[in-house]
């Protein structure tokens, strides 16, 4: 996080770093980047995060994958390697982030509000991933290796009332009437649409607000008050679509075309063939010459497949929950509904009948009145439609649903009552390098902030 900055300049999708510090000192890299040639790495860094380490430790520890040798069999064990594990903050952090500063105080300098909305937008989907998955992190010192070589880390608390002002900033910056620059195809997730961006920052604040289930008991009604603002279909969904060529490809269909390390978690093979889930032959796919082991089907796996950051699935799925909580079962019911036909129609991809889908839905779609039997519900059914994503590993820590089965042998020096983990450990480049981290290091059973 400390060492790395991308700076574009020969194609949209080439990539180069070089340290933090060169950047003062080196007189061939420019003092002022293009805002157009830094949007678009920013873009297939978040999205190679997402369908990379993202995905492979948040789907192990929530029983959607298991892992079978080298690192993934390792996180399968609860064990997960300190310097692995950087390779998400320097993804993340090293990648995006920085690039993302540097847009937010470039586009500043040349009065270019649009541009400063779309950062601060996806800033504050950086953050929501870095603290979902290791509580504290660095952020106010964070990205200025010069001034603060050792960052501190940002209380959790904090860094959600952080994303929540930059989703509100860059509402403001999107909606400024005059920009000397706006994204246009350079934006390779909505493409210069900004009235999308709005959507999407809209989503997102239900969604950061919804994680805090446990510490607010206003959650809800904050998260509805966005999400009437929020998407309208699924062409609304921010979402980053891959070319499909051996340079901009599905991160997780490169996976297992390199390296398939691990296989569809038989918990969750059994979860929705006992729901008689019409998804089943969609949602998984046979790994060729391994002896019927499986992975992820062709919506989620094939090289063009895109990479949800949030989509109007997770919206529908949210409104049920908000609902839900706050007694409304009908409604709940009604949302929870579109939300499974939703799901079902995308990961589908049209080979799933209208009747299928209703007979699902007249059994799995139906609420009764009781608040936890509800909540259960609705997150089982978001941690099938969500397969893939961060969030049910958030929505389990967060509700207790569905209810998983710890992986055997689970119990490690960084896990050591065997229980699914609650967080991942710090990198080793951290404990190395920044004397701001923590000290003891949390293990993986060590609750944060909104978990408590």
């Amino acid at each position: 996080m400390k060492k790395f900055v991308l700076i574009p300049v020969l194609m949209l999708l080439v990539l180069w770093s070089c340290k933090l510090n060169e950047i003062n000192d080196n007189p061939n890299i420019p003092s002022a980047v293009p805002l157009e040639t830094l949007m678009p790495p920013v873009s297939t860094a978040m999205a190679n995060a997402y369908a990379g380490r993202v995905y492979r430790y948040s789907n192990i520890f929530t029983n959607h994958m298991e892992g079978i040798s080298n690192q993934e069999l390792q996180t399968d064990r609860y064990n997960v390697d300190e310097g692995f594990v950087g390779r998400v903050w320097s993804d993340i952090y090293g990648k995006a982030m920085i690039n993302l500063r540097v847009i937010i105080e470039q586009s500043t300098a040349e009065d270019s509000p649009h541009y400063r909305g779309v950062a601060k937008i996806l800033m504050a989907n950086c953050l929501g991933t870095m603290t979902s998955m290791f509580g504290d992190v660095p952020y106010t010192e964070a990205l200025n290796v010069n001034e603060f070589p050792n960052p501190a880390y940002d209380q959790q608390e904090e860094i959600y009332a952080t994303i929540q002002q930059l989703l509100q900033e860059g509402i403001e910056d999107i909606d400024a009437a005059e920009s000397v620059r706006s994204p246009g195809s350079d934006d390779l997730l909505y493409f210069g649409n900004l009235t999308q961006w709005k959507k999407a920052a809209y989503v997102l604040r239900a969604r950061y607000h919804m994680h805090l289930t446990k510490r607010n008991p206003g959650a809800a009604d904050a998260a509805l008050s966005y999400l009437s603002m929020g998407f309208t279909n699924s062409g609304d969904d921010l979402k980053y679509k891959p070319l499909g060529i051996s340079a901009d490809m599905n991160g997780i269909y490169a996976f297992f075309a390199d390296s398939p390390n691990m296989k569809i978690d038989p918990d969750f093979e059994d979860l929705v063939n006992d729901l008689n889930d019409p998804r089943v032959s969609s949602l998984f796919s046979v790994i060729p010459f391994t002896g019927g082991q499986k992975k992820p089907g062709p919506y989620f796996s094939s090289q063009g497949s895109h990479v949800p950051l949030i989509s109007y699935a997770e919206q529908l799925f949210l409104l049920a929950e908000c609902h839900v909580r706050l007694g409304n079962t009908g409604q709940a019911q009604s949302f929870l509904q579109d939300a499974i036909r939703e799901s079902c129609e995308l990961i589908g991809q049209g080979t799933i009948s209208n009747d299928d889908i209703n007979t699902y839905v007249d059994v799995q779609g139906v609420l009764t009145g009781n608040l936890e039997g509800d909540l259960e519900r609705v997150i089982t059914q978001k941690y099938i439609a969500l397969f893939t994503q961060l969030e049910p590993w958030t929505d389990f820590r967060r509700t207790g649903y569905p209810e998983l089965t710890p992986n055997d042998p689970g119990v490690s020096g960084i896990n050591p009552n065997g229980e699914i983990p609650r967080r991942l450990i710090y990198p080793q480049d951290e404990r190395l390098f920044n004397s701001s981290v923590p000290m003891p290091i949390p293990n993986m059973q060590q609750r944060f902030w909104w978990d408590e």
